[in-house]
């Protein structure tokens, strides 16, 4: 047995009876421990996989307004405010934005591609009292770089990493979509890694989205596995590897590579405040209709928080999805990721060779 899984799970198990009960009273909920801030959709890199290329939007939130948000998640107690993109530090004031959130009690954090991470941003990182930057490298030079559409992506993003790390950020974490492109590659990285003294790497499976919604940039079953192994194997204290969160259940594979489950956080502890103000789930989450629970210019984030995000807590997928009604794992893996369902990758079942 896996006692510290089993301890971790108990632990899950546990938030989530006591919010699903305050849910069912009608009682104020939790707030989210985490929310991300989709700041833009403009990026300096054009990313084979990049999942929000279709997005485009006539303005983005200003300062003032985000930052009258900002009061708003901190009068709510959010443990951590972060902020993701297209490419985050394409906008001017964004070190000015975190450095609010920071002076209202919340951690913050970034994820970038580094390519815009000098030395003397990454002091400027520091200073704003930034708790984590995530920078994305997907393989070795040639390949990042015919990944990431600049040739000189790789450098720049392996420079961003080194001066994060110099800058006594208190967590460096390098990100990789991993792809047929780049899976024979992660014994290489993971070496790499641990010699620039990274210490926790984040490896994420191809999200059925933008560009990448075609190009056979999915695992196959038996890649797939070759994924999970390298993990199970290398993980360790030098370099703790993690597997994404649009893989919340990895059937046989979760305790031997995780060490407590990943409850999709969607609507119990996470949600994505959008460019223009509208909020959903996740960031991954096309920003539609489909997906949106409201708009912080028309409502206040307590009042979305509180009455929105009902399918996720409804959990009705489990009864309408006849697969997930059928399925023995149901309670581990709650129907999986929901974007990754709107590509019908959501199954560990149809993912996994085993």
């Amino acid at each position: 047995m896996n006692l510290g899984y089993e301890l971790a799970r108990l632990g899950t198990e546990y938030f989530l009876s006591g919010f699903l009960e305050r849910y069912r009273k009608q009682q104020p909920l939790p707030p989210p421990r985490y929310v991300l801030w989709d700041c833009t959709r403009r990026c300096n890199l054009k990313c084979l996989h990049c999942g929000a290329v279709a997005e485009r939007y006539p303005s983005e939130l200003t300062t003032p307004q985000i930052k009258t948000i900002i009061d708003q998640l901190s009068s709510l107690h959010v443990d951590m405010f972060a902020v993701t993109g297209g490419e985050p530090l394409l906008r001017a004031d964004l070190l000015d934005v975190l450095s609010y959130a920071r002076e209202q009690r919340m951690k913050t954090g970034i994820a970038t591609n580094g390519f815009l991470v000098t030395s003397e941003i990454a002091q400027r990182i520091q200073l704003a009292g930034i708790t984590s930057v995530q920078v994305s490298l997907d393989g070795m030079a040639a390949t990042h770089n015919r990944i990431r559409g600049h040739p000189e992506s790789f450098e720049r993003a392996v420079d961003a990493i080194e001066h994060l790390v110099q800058a006594s950020i208190p967590i460096v974490t390098v990100a990789t979509t991993v792809t047929p492109n780049n899976l024979d590659q992660l014994e290489t990285m993971h070496q790499f890694l641990i010699g620039m003294k990274v210490r926790q790497w984040r490896l994420v499976s191809i999200m059925p989205i933008g560009r990448a919604g075609t190009g056979g940039l999915a695992l196959d079953g038996d890649q797939f596995v070759r994924m999970l192994s390298f993990v199970q194997r290398v993980n360790g204290k030098d370099l703790r590897v993690l597997i994404g969160e649009n893989l919340p259940f990895l059937g046989a594979w979760e305790k031997k590579v995780r060490r407590g489950p990943l409850l999709c956080p969607v609507g119990f502890t996470t949600a994505c405040i959008g460019v223009n103000g509208s909020v959903r789930g996740c960031p991954e989450m096309p920003d539609d209709g489909v997906f949106q629970e409201g708009s912080l210019l028309d409502k206040p984030f307590a009042e979305i928080w509180q009455t929105g995000f009902k399918r996720y807590r409804d959990r009705k997928i489990l009864e309408t999805d006849p697969r997930c009604a059928a399925c023995h794992d149901q309670q581990a893996c709650y129907g999986g990721c929901w974007v990754m369902r709107t590509g019908k990758l959501h199954c560990i079942r149809d993912l996994l060779t085993e």
